[in-house]
This record gives structure tokens, sequence and C-alpha cells, in this order.
């Protein structure tokens, strides 16, 4: 008997047995205010971030599937933690941030 893997069981298998995904250390930041420069939103998050622990690289594009959301790569896995949770709903240029 041949079992097929959907999609959520895929995620399921690889976020592990309880369902929740894998401690990281790059925080994937969402609801961003697109009207701000590339350039300032690197900076301005390299700024907030920072302030946790160090920030290896902060990526923000410009283009259409990634409008206003970024990516904030920490050392380790527990500053990406502290900071995602001090974080979360933090106004950041008039909108909520959303990690």
């Amino acid at each position: 008997m041949a079992t097929t893997l959907t999609k959520t069981n895929a995620v399921a298998m690889t976020a592990g047995t309880d369902g929740r995904v894998p401690i990281n250390q790059t925080l994937y930041i969402q609801n961003l205010n697109e009207k701000l420069q590339k350039h300032d939103l690197r900076r301005a998050l390299y700024m907030l971030f920072s302030t946790y622990g160090p920030v290896l690289d902060v990526v923000a594009m410009r283009g259409s599937k990634m409008r206003g959301q970024a990516h904030v790569l920490f050392r380790d896995t527990t500053t990406a933690t502290q900071a995602m949770r001090a974080c979360q709903d933090m106004d950041f240029f008039g909108r909520p941030l959303v990690s």
C-alpha cells in the first residue's frame, strides 16, 4: 500500500512531531512600510534588531513578491528568538511588525 504525502504532512514531518517550525537564526518580518527606500529600511531594521545581539545581514527587496517583507539573519538562535518575542506587534514606521 503506497502512501502519498500531502503538503501539510510534509510540513509536519519537517517541522517536528508537534508541528511547530524548528528554531532558526533568521527572522522573517512582514507588514513593513512599503514607502520606505530599501537602503533606509535595511538600516532601520539593522538598528532595531542589533540591540538584541549581533545581526549578520538584513535582506529587504522591493520586488512585487517581496514588498513589505524582510529577512534578518542573527548569529545564533537564542538572539533571534529573543528579538522575535520582543518585537512582535511593535510599531515600526506606523505599522505593527509581524514575525
